[in-house]
């Protein structure tokens, strides 16, 4: 489809390249070499970026400035050629750079997004070949007449991040030129890449190193592999397969971890890498952890406005006890960064060979990678328009696991990029979101010890001759589970209803009647859970004490699981822990329940007519029952809002027993509520039945799902059900309604 929406440039013979000369390729260039080598043109080396333009851009000056960056920095006129068996930079005299450009605009807005990213992602992944320059690309998506994109991609072997960002002040610059009339002169550079990779060899051949030699074999001595537990076996050869997803920490978070750096005399970069080393620790039960990160590597003054991989990897190697507090972590964190940086200038491909594992073709060198950095790119504005960076696609995969923390203008953005052969992204969804509430945890207390490594974990961490045992599962409270059969009998697997919030069980009753006394059907509902003595912190963990409930209800499997509201999103945890488990999950039906977070993410107008025209139909509903029944549902309702139970609590007496009773109710409730809008959804490609109340109006919201739609199966049902109110799906119509679609669901099960 985006072929006819796309003008190509003009084909042109390509010239003979002219080369002005060669020079030796860094140690970097040479690592990036090998690993080409190994998978010719592999895009995990390719960095994509891309870029909004808001305002007229026209393609031919563009593609003029993109000329003009290309004759500044004779990285982007570097190909990578064989003399002698050795790879060396062949940089030429001129480079013609052309841009093509994509028309989207005839598409409506939904596709034009839509198509713009799987361009994208298609452009990011498209190999480069080593021998022909330039190693870099671009693309120019046009959305409308004042807006478009523009992807860059650019091989790893002549840039890096911070070159990216230079590649776009220089763009920016030469447009403004061009826009002007005007030839887009950019500053000659007082050294060019070639300089510093000769240079940097000169210096690796001297004595000078050897104080950073002597202290990385003493520092990786019997280092031990760390991994988190994967979700498959680990493949004999890696391939580059890697998503990602991304989740905007709250502000508060982010803030309390700068202030703690700043009162300790720490770095945010300190902060946050002690909140991961906790979160690895509790998933692998290692107390001595290695992972890399990347140093800028650019020393000197005059390397800053240079193109060119100067980056290089450092590895990290800290030791955690059961003693340290957090503040104690952040302090060994920052020691174990700053002795690496005190080190940096040994460059990465000498330490590999030092790495348990290095020969394993199915590894990377280090499993884990963190990144902390501020956007390369912030906003940036000429005549005709303004440029800002937006979230890119992903290449491939380097690491099995790279943690990504980048500050944009709405706060700071953990990214979690994972290698797809290993995790799914139900795993990477449940790091990022712990990943939020250890550091909110942490934080808040900072002098407590730190928390024990979760016992439901693999400690895997360990030397290669010694095998990974599992331990234990989440030990929750028996007293503390109540469980209720509403139907005990029957030849159907069981249904388990989730009742997280509620102290009764009217509301199953008449769908447990519907479905009739063949269908086994138990409500749970924990009562002040408490999972391995201590409260849950995130629906992954609520979820697994509700797992564990389920099969010692029920060992053979074949479950089926429902859940109302709020306790829908447990019960879709619960299917994805049980189908990771290697059990058998029939069915999950999720009643009148939202996608945590997707009514938010709603324009305010829209959001505030539904609430409108969701309190006039409540409202005539309930008159017409009676002024009595419309007070004491209006009462209800309005105590969602917790300012309004406190001033009930100042304002009305009430028994003791039935005080207590209620606020009970409305504490879990809340609990809930946050625990739900900090669970990062994973996909599930199970079967789902999504029933919605008669109380959400037709029409609204645009995801007739509540939101589950892109995290659920393409054909998965949603129907609309009889009945006034939230609770109205379990009238007798809607309880009908829903009997109706299980069976009918479950009957293919049942031959």
């Amino acid at each position: 489809m985006a072929n006819q929406f796309t003008r190509e440039p003009e084909p042109h013979p390509r010239e003979p390249d002219r080369i002005a000369t060669t020079a030796r390729c860094s140690s970097a260039q040479e690592r990036y070499w090998e690993i080409d080598s190994r998978d010719p043109g592999t895009p995990a080396l390719n960095i994509a970026v891309k870029w909004r333009i808001r305002g007229h851009l026209d393609a031919a000056l563009a593609q003029e400035a993109f000329q003009a960056i290309l004759d500044r920095h004779e990285s982007l006129r570097t190909a990578i050629r064989l003399e002698d068996g050795r790879p060396v930079q062949a940089i030429s005299e001129h480079v013609p750079f052309k841009l093509p450009e994509i028309d989207l605009s005839g598409l409506p807005e939904a596709d034009r997004t839509r198509e713009a990213d799987r361009i994208a992602q298609s452009e990011a992944c498209t190999r480069f070949d080593l021998d022909e320059a330039p190693l870099l690309r671009a693309t120019l998506l046009r959305k409308s007449r004042a807006e478009a994109v523009i992807l860059v991609v650019a091989h790893h072997i002549v840039s890096d991040g911070w070159s990216m960002g230079l590649v776009a002040k220089d763009f920016v610059a030469a447009y403004q030129a061009l826009g002007r009339g005007r030839e887009p002169v950019l500053p000659e550079l007082p050294l060019q890449y070639s300089d510093f990779a000769e240079g940097s060899r000169d210096g690796m051949a001297s004595e000078a190193l050897a104080r950073e030699e002597a202290y990385w074999l003493g520092k990786l001595a019997g280092l031990p592999i760390v991994e988190v537990p994967p979700d498959r076996p680990r493949p004999a050869t890696r391939s580059t397969s890697g998503a990602s997803l991304s989740r905007l920490l709250p502000r508060p978070v982010t803030a309390g971890l700068a202030d703690l750096a700043r009162r300790e005399g720490t770095t945010f970069f300190s902060a946050a890498y002690a909140v991961l080393l906790t979160l690895l620790r509790q998933r692998t039960g290692a107390s001595d952890i290695v992972l890399s990160t990347q140093f800028a590597n650019r020393d000197d003054v005059e390397l800053e406005g240079i193109v060119g991989p100067f980056v290089n990897t450092l590895v990290l190697r800290t030791r955690l006890s059961d003693e340290q507090s957090f503040l104690d972590l952040c302090q060994a964190a920052r020691d174990t960064f700053e002795d690496a940086v005190d080190h940096h200038q040994w460059p990465f491909d000498r330490l590999v060979p030092l790495l348990p594992g290095s020969d394993d073709a199915g590894r990377p060198p280090v499993s884990i990678n963190f990144i902390v950095q501020r956007a390369f790119i912030g906003e940036l504005a000429n005549d005709s328009f303004q440029l800002s960076g937006i979230p890119s696609p992903l290449p491939g995969a380097l690491y099995d696991l790279n943690f990504i923390l980048v500050e944009r203008e709405e706060g700071w953005r953990l990214t979690c990029e994972y290698h797809r052969d290993l995790y799914d992204e139900g795993t990477a969804s449940e790091l990022a979101a712990q990943f939020e509430s250890l550091a909110e945890r942490l934080v808040a207390d900072p002098t407590a010890r730190l928390p024990r490594p979760a016992p439901a974990s693999l400690p895997i961490a360990s030397p290669l001759w010694l095998p990974a045992t599992p331990a234990p599962p989440p030990v929750i409270d028996a007293t503390a589970l109540r469980r209720t059969w509403l139907q005990q009998a029957g030849s159907q697997p069981t249904l388990f209803a989730l009742n997280h919030t509620a102290h009764n069980l009217r509301l199953y009753r008449p769908l447990s009647h519907e479905l009739g006394p063949d269908q086994p059907f138990a409500a749970l509902q924990l009562l002040d859970p408490l999972v391995n003595g201590a409260a849950p912190t995130s629906i992954e963990q609520l979820a697994a004490a509700y797992c564990e409930a389920i099969v010692a209800t029920r060992p053979e499997g074949g479950y089926r699981l429902a859940g109302f509201c709020r306790s829908g999103v447990i019960a879709l945890e619960v299917a994805r822990q049980l189908a990771a488990s290697g059990r058998q999950v029939d069915l999950v039906v999720l009643i009148d329940c939202w996608a945590p977070g997707y009514f938010l993410r709603q324009p305010y107008l829209a959001r505030l007519r539904f609430r409108l025209k969701r309190a006039a139909r409540f409202a005539r509903r309930f008159w017409r029952a009676g002024p009595r029944s419309f007070v004491t549902r209006m009462s209800f309702w309005l105590q969602s809002t917790a300012a309004v139970r406190q001033a009930k609590r100042l304002l009305f007496w009430r028994p003791a027993e039935e005080a207590a009773d209620e606020a009970d109710f409305w504490r879990t409730t809340d609990e809930l509520e946050a625990l739900v809008q900090r669970y990062a959804l994973p996909r599930y490609e199970g079967r789902v039945l999504v029933f919605r109340s008669g109380a959400i109006p037709p029409g609204w919201p645009p995801d007739a799902t509540l939101g589950w739609a892109g995290h659920l199966a393409p054909d998965t049902p949603c129907f609309a059900v009889d009945g006034e109110g939230h609770e109205g799906a379990f009238s007798e119509a809607g309880s009908r309604t829903m009997a109706e679609r299980i069976i009918e669901a479950t009957r293919q099960d049942r031959h």
